[in-house]
């Protein structure tokens, strides 16, 4: 098992509760990759319907995974802002803003830092769905070795 796949075992243990307690389903996919991911986009289309999900092509937004949270782009603001508060009742926490900011870095730290591609389907201006939710908000990460879907999902 690569450490990334290790890496990301240990998230899910310590996060998949606490994500679970929003007003969202949250789904988390892991597998191992036998070759190198190619352009984001593909990657993450190829990731995505591989459990059924629709491929967005080039809608899918490439984030700063190195940036602070004040970046543009930023990773780790965006992994933050779809988890801290609940994503039908906004002025209900869902983590909070402490624990979001600590499950962004977490997840953002189970990929190779000179490797790793974090892509949303969601950013200011709106979405582009990959499920028939009402509301959702994706993430696929990948490294040479790994990669992951964080999807939340709600009807609203």
């Amino acid at each position: 098992m690569s450490g990334s796949l290790a890496r990301l075992e240990a998230f899910i243990a310590a996060w998949r509760g606490p994500m679970s307690g929003g007003s969202a389903a949250v789904r988390i996919e892991v597998r191992a990759l036998s070759a190198p991911p190619g352009l984001h986009f593909a990657c993450a289309d190829s990731f995505v319907t591989g459990f059924g999900y629709q491929a967005i092509g080039a809608n899918w937004e490439l984030l700063d995974a190195e940036g602070p949270p004040d970046a543009p782009r930023s990773a780790s603001a965006a992994l933050a802002e779809a988890f801290a508060q609940d994503m039908i009742v906004p002025a209900r926490p869902w983590l909070g803003e402490a624990a979001a900011r600590e499950m962004a870095a977490a997840f953002i730290g189970c990929f190779d830092p000179g490797q790793r591609q974090i892509v949303t389907n969601r950013m200011y201006f709106g979405w582009h769905p990959i499920s028939a939710a009402s509301i959702e908000w994706a993430f696929v990460a990948f490294d040479d070795s790994a990669a992951a879907l964080l999807l939340a999902t709600a009807e609203g």
